[in-house]
This record gives C-alpha cells, sequence and structure tokens, in this order.
C-alpha cells in the first residue's frame, strides 16, 4: 500500500519548520524537525521535500528517506498508526498487512547520472559544444583542482541529474581507490539549493583516503574536499555540524580508526574570518584534538587553504606550515582567544 501522497503532503508542510513550495508546487522546502538545523534555526530551510520523487533529504544533518520514514521518524509513529490515519485521503485494499513497515530505497550509483569525466580529453572533445561543462570545466582550473597536489583521480559534471545537475562533482574515493561518496558543488549560485550537496541516501565518507602515504607522520583532516587537495595526505569530513558533539560520522570514524598510524591534525578555515571555524576549533580543542591556528599574516589575508594557494600561485601548500602552527590544549585555547 502506498500512502497517499496529499496525505503526505499535508503532514510535512505540519511538521516541517517554516515550510513554503517552490518550483510550481514540486518542491516543499523547510527547517528540518529532526536536527533543528543547529543555529540556522529560523533563517534557513535545508529540509526538501522533492514531491515528484517521492523523498525528503535535510542538507544539514544529511537525512534522507521516503516521506512515511520522516512521519515515523519525527512524529513517532508506527507504520500501523500511520495508514489509520491516512484512511481519510485514500481507501485501505481489505489484504493489507498493518504490520509490514516500508523499506528505505535509495540510488545506488557511484556518482549521479550520466556523469561527465572533466579529467577524460576525450569526453571534454565530445562536449565540446556544451557551455555549461566548458564552465565547471573553467571553475575547477582557476581553483588549480587540476594541478593541485592531492587532487582526487577524477572531478565530474552531470548535465542531466535531478538533483547534482551542472554542478562540479567531488567524487570521494576509498582506500582501495573506488568511489564511495561525492559532493557536487555550485557553479551557477541559485537560492534552491546550497553551496554544496551530498549524495542522496549515501553514508558520508572520508576524502582521499587513497592518497594517504605513510611518507608523512601526520594525516590534515580538513572539513571541505577542496582545501584538503592542497596539502599532502589532506582528507577531508564533509562538513562538521556546529550544533554536534562529534566531528564525525559513524562510518567516518570506521574508516579514521584505520589510520591510528597517523598523528591527525583538524585544519579548518581561518578563525580570523569564519566565526564558525573559529567555534568549530574551540570545541575540537576541547575534546582534545590538536588544531591548526591560523597565523595573523596568513588569516587575515586568506579564507582557506584553496584561497590561499590561488593567492600565493601555489599548487601546493607545504605541510611543515601547518606543522609549525597546530597546536592543543591551553596553547591552543590561548592562541584561539588571539584571533
Amino acid at each position: 500500500m502506498t500512502i497517499p501522497q496529499d496525505y503526505c503532503i499535508q503532514k510535512i508542510l505540519q511538521l516541517a519548520g517554516y515550510p513554503k513550495t517552490k518550483h510550481n508546487n514540486t518542491i516543499i522546502e523547510g527547517g528540518c524537525p529532526i536536527c533543528k538545523e543547529g543555529k540556522s534555526w529560523g533563517r534557513k530551510r535545508r529540509l526538501y521535500y522533492m514531491i515528484r520523487d517521492e523523498y525528503l533529504y535535510c542538507h544539514n544533518c544529511g537525512w534522507t528517506g521516503k516521506p512515511v520514514n520522516f512521519i515515523q521518524e519525527v512524529e513517532g509513529l508506527t507504520y500501523k498508526e500511520i495508514l489509520d490515519e491516512a484512511k481519510d485521503y485514500d481507501i485501505l485494499p481489505n489484504d493489507i498487512h498493518l504490520d509490514d513497515e516500508p523499506k528505505k530505497v535509495f540510488p545506488v550509483q557511484t556518482l549521479p547520472t550520466d556523469s561527465i569525466n572533466l579529467c577524460d580529453q576525450s569526453q571534454l572533445d565530445y562536449y565540446s559544444d556544451s557551455e555549461i561543462v566548458k564552465q565547471v570545466y573553467d571553475t575547477a582550473n582557476k581553483r588549480k583542482l587540476f594541478s593541485a597536489c592531492n587532487r582526487p583521480k577524477t572531478l565530474w559534471v552531470s548535465l542531466v541529474d535531478y538533483v547534482h545537475k551542472n554542478r562540479l562533482i567531488i567524487p570521494f574515493y576509498d582506500s582501495r581507490g573506488d568511489i564511495v561518496f561525492y559532493q557536487s558543488r555550485t557553479v551557477f549560485p541559485t537560492e534552491n539549493f546550497p553551496k554544496y550537496l551530498s549524495k542522496t541516501g549515501g553514508d558520508k565518507t572520508l576524502f582521499n583516503l587513497n592518497n594517504v602515504t605513510t611518507e608523512i607522520d601526520h594525516i590534515f583532516i580538513f572539513e571541505g574536499p577542496i582545501d584538503a587537495c592542497f596539502v599532502k595526505n589532506g582528507i577531508a569530513v564533509a562538513g562538521i555540524q556546529e550544533s554536534s558533539n562529534t566531528a564525525m560520522t559513524a562510518v567516518q570514524q570506521e574508516q579514521f580508526n584505520s589510520y591510528a598510524f597517523w598523528s591527525p591534525i583538524w585544519v579548518l578555515d581561518s578563525q580570523w574570518q569564519d566565526r564558525a571555524a573559529k567555534l568549530k576549533t574551540k570545541e575540537l580543542i576541547e575534546q582534545g584534538e590538536t588544531v591548526f591556528i591560523w597565523p595573523e599574516e596568513y588569516g587575515k589575508q586568506f579564507k582557506d587553504f584553496n584561497d590561499m594557494a590561488i593567492g600565493l600561485g601555489t599548487n601546493e601548500i607545504p605541510y611543515k606550515f601547518i606543522l609549525d602552527n597546530s597546536h592543543t590544549g591551553l596553547k591552543a585555547r590561548l592562541l584561539l582567544n588571539v584571533t
């Protein structure tokens, strides 16, 4: 039995924070009642309900699933209770098993639909007339992503994917060299989608594990994958939630546990320019982590490592720069207070 769509729409309009419909009533966006969206509650709408595709996704906490799963999660209802409540919207068949629970169905694609490899000249030649491919390629090139010392093996774009269309797609390879996750970054900013989007229904993994080498004793953990491209042994968690007490997901932590040989150092955006980065750095210090504190000379000039690489005209930031400015405990607290 499929829960009537009219029922789902009404329930999501009731449960989401300050909801509104967009794109000719094909999308509902609102505040996510599951994570409360941290400090952005009431200011941003990060929960999206794609009505035609019948799935929801929160771009803050990563929750994704069918409408019935969302209703169960928020209201704590059983599937039978939801069916009973939905009777006003449809006639239930006599042979329905009310105790059956629906199963989550997630996309299994390695990459978004019909992705084009921006590192494959033959594919670039084939799409040479596409202005979208050209602009996405040029954006990546201006950011030095094709020449960065720690870049991923590939970068992609899709011209047709429902969620990640016309965006720069950054693959996350695991230690075996397989793509297990991805994020996409906007190239043509719109109000409808945030700057970064993650793989729908995918478990967030660590970025660039396949590039980690034993030649360096440290792993440098960045928040975003692009910044991690400019330092050897740079990996990324693809976002740290301000409201969370943990910097990694369960899957990421499991991956990271296999790298106990390396000493981790967290490298966030400039604490001189980014208040959120300063707060997150403070939380990491309190958790006993070693953190990179931006020196004033660079922290006031550059907002992140990609910005610094572009500004300095280099493809690599020496990891010694991080080591020389990384601290823990009381000294880290004192230096952070100066920023």
